[in-house]
């Protein structure tokens, strides 16, 4: 009986312990988290991880709104080559700022490419705007496969806040 009970109390110490690990992220772990939620296309999840002042300033159903990655299938293709590493982080009380290296696809140069791809036009004819509308997508589709993304390399740096429930984002 003695055993029972000491194993009982042992494992409601280690669910206490996973619990209350959970709430008390680092501030580099609650950015982490948050990055790896907007990168997925989680809107939620990423919502989560912002301060109190950003939520007062958008609920939720808003953010979803303006953040949305839309497609599925697209947002896993592209996000799917997104990588950060937090690179530094200071912590001065309730306050941090954390510098981000995020590597990505070239966003800016492959939408131009697009577009100056399709300035000449889409025919008008059906049959016609369908065989140049395939062939322009799979064209790219072909340029930008996974191995031949064109990449970039950028810093970038956020803010977070403690709040009474973690550290939080602060847009």
């Amino acid at each position: 009986m003695l055993a029972l009970i000491g194993l009982l109390l042992i494992f409601f110490l280690v669910v206490a312990y996973f619990v209350n690990r959970g709430s008390t992220l680092t501030a580099q772990e609650a950015l982490a988290n948050y990055l790896h939620a907007v990168i997925g296309g989680r809107t939620e999840a990423a919502y989560n991880y912002l301060s109190s002042a950003n939520k007062a300033e958008q609920n939720l159903l808003d953010y979803k709104a303006a953040n949305s990655l839309g497609n599925g299938l697209i947002a896993q293709v592209i996000g799917g080559n997104i990588s950060f590493v937090v690179e530094n982080i200071d912590v001065t009380g309730d306050r941090a700022t954390a510098a981000v290296v995020m590597t990505a696809p070239d966003f800016p140069l492959m939408i131009n490419d697009i577009f100056h791809s399709l300035a000449a036009g889409i025919p008008q004819q059906t049959l016609e705007s369908l065989t140049f509308v395939c062939q322009n997508i799979s064209h790219f589709l072909d340029k930008y496969q996974r191995d031949n993304l064109p990449m970039q390399t950028t810093k970038e740096t956020f803010s977070l806040l403690r709040e009474s429930d973690g550290w939080k984002i602060k847009r």
